[in-house]
């Protein structure tokens, strides 16, 4: 899980930004809301983030993102400029620094990386595997075309030559652990794997790996996992869509014989030609008997809902994060919360980060203060800030979307009045 993340010279934040997830002493719904990762650290398992248009909000969610990433993804390209590197518009001469501390199976660990566009500057990733916080590995540039100086911990215990493969294959342009996508090795690198695979497999992509990803794959595999085609169904149903059952049909029929044959002949991927011939229909019941709807006929809010099913399968099955960039995007108010509600009461130690402009949601009785966090854009310097409410002091009893509604607590838009003065005088 995740504790704290600061960032600096990115996207729209130009001055460090240092946001915590860690849990008040506030007790309200502490056992439902938050996750003691070790004696007396809680962690929230939901964060939401509300601001104007281009304040920033978003923003926050791409850098961390963005880190994970690093963490993660390699190049196997030493001359490839590093894709995440997009600072502040008017400091691209300037790095980029970032930090995170986080919990994996209760034990800490805490990462620093500053880069620019063509290298990583430094990076650190220190754990505490005991009481003691020792080194996982640091890493620093020390020239084009050189290998950088790169450090391992003793309490890793790996050989000198799995150290080496490591070093050796570690370019100036992607960071050390993300290396291990690139290299075999032995046993005794079983910690630095652990780590690896549990960045990449547990924390994931914003608005989710599969992001874009066609109704017909998915639904696709669904159906081939019995337990995982129950959740689906049994939570369709729940939201009221009366859905039945769903599966993959043969949409050939309702495309010209040409339009078939020329992607049967194509040197598209099996997978790919198997999306564009056939489609989802979904069973809908009724007390005048079961019919049939084709995806494309579904509405905006069932495909939304369907697709934010396997990141909630994901979350309450293991312990996963995702980051969600509007998550009540196309959803009704009552859908997006019961989502969120399934999350909150099903998941163990999965955590929810998402934007959203519904301010309804601040009267919702699973909504902490310590989980809302208000984004401003500074209008000297157009760099975007960031505010906990629980630190704005606020009075216990003060209702925090009347509060919002009214602008009191900032990060709305500054609209003024709706009258057009400058028509009226042309």
């Amino acid at each position: 899980m995740i504790h704290s993340f600061s960032v600096e010279n990115f996207l729209s934040i130009r001055d460090k930004q240092t946001i915590s997830f860690e849990a008040t002493k506030d007790k309200t719904n502490r056992d439902l809301l938050t996750v003691e990762v070790k004696p007396n650290v809680f962690i929230n398992k939901l964060s939401v983030f509300y601001g104007a248009n281009a304040s920033g909000k978003s923003n926050i969610l791409y850098a961390m993102d963005a880190l994970f990433n690093l963490l993660c993804i390699p190049t196997y390209d030493k001359q490839n400029s590093i894709i995440h590197y997009t600072p502040f518009a008017l400091q691209d001469d300037k790095p980029t620094c970032m930090e995170v501390t986080f919990y994996k199976d209760g034990i800490k660990f805490n990462y620093e990386v500053s880069y620019c566009k063509t290298h990583i500057i430094r990076e650190k990733l220190t754990y505490n595997p005991t009481r003691n916080e020792a080194d996982f590995y640091y890493r620093e540039y020390v020239g084009i075309d050189k290998r950088p100086n790169i450090r391992f911990g003793k309490t890793l215990e790996m050989s000198a030559k799995t150290q080496t493969s490591i070093k050796d294959a570690t370019f100036n342009n992607h960071t050390v652990l993300s290396t291990i996508a690139k290299v075999s090795l032995n046993d005794d690198a079983s910690k630095i794997m652990h780590l690896f695979n549990w960045v990449r497999r547990r924390i994931h992509n914003i608005n989710g790996d599969g992001a874009g990803k066609s109704m017909v794959a998915e639904i696709n595999n669904v159906c081939k996992d019995n337990l995982k085609k129950e959740f689906y169904l049994n939570l369709l149903n729940k939201a009221d869509f009366n859905i039945t059952n769903m599966s993959i049909v043969d949409n050939s029929s309702n495309m010209s014989s040409e339009y078939v044959e020329l992607i049967k002949q194509s040197s598209l991927p099996d997978e790919e030609k198997f999306i564009r011939l056939n489609d989802v229909s979904f069973t809908n019941h009724s007390d005048n008997g079961d019919f049939e709807i084709r995806s494309a006929f579904q509405s905006d809010g069932t495909k939304r809902f369907t697709e934010l099913m396997d990141y909630l399968y994901d979350m309450v099955r293991e312990n996963h994060i995702y980051f969600f960039d509007e998550l009540g995007n196309r959803m009704h108010y009552d859908l997006m919360t019961y989502y969120i509600a399934l999350m909150l009461h099903n998941s163990e130690q999965s955590q929810l980060f998402f934007s959203t402009h519904n301010i309804l949601l601040l009267e919702e009785e699973f909504i902490r203060r310590d989980m809302v966090y208000l984004v401003d854009k500074e209008k000297s310097s157009a760099t975007s800030l960031y505010t906990r409410v629980s630190d704005m002091g606020l009075h216990k009893n003060l209702s925090l979307y009347h509060a919002y509604k009214i602008g009191r607590l900032g990060a709305k838009p500054d609209l003024g009045s709706a009258y057009l003065d400058f028509i009226k005088e042309c």
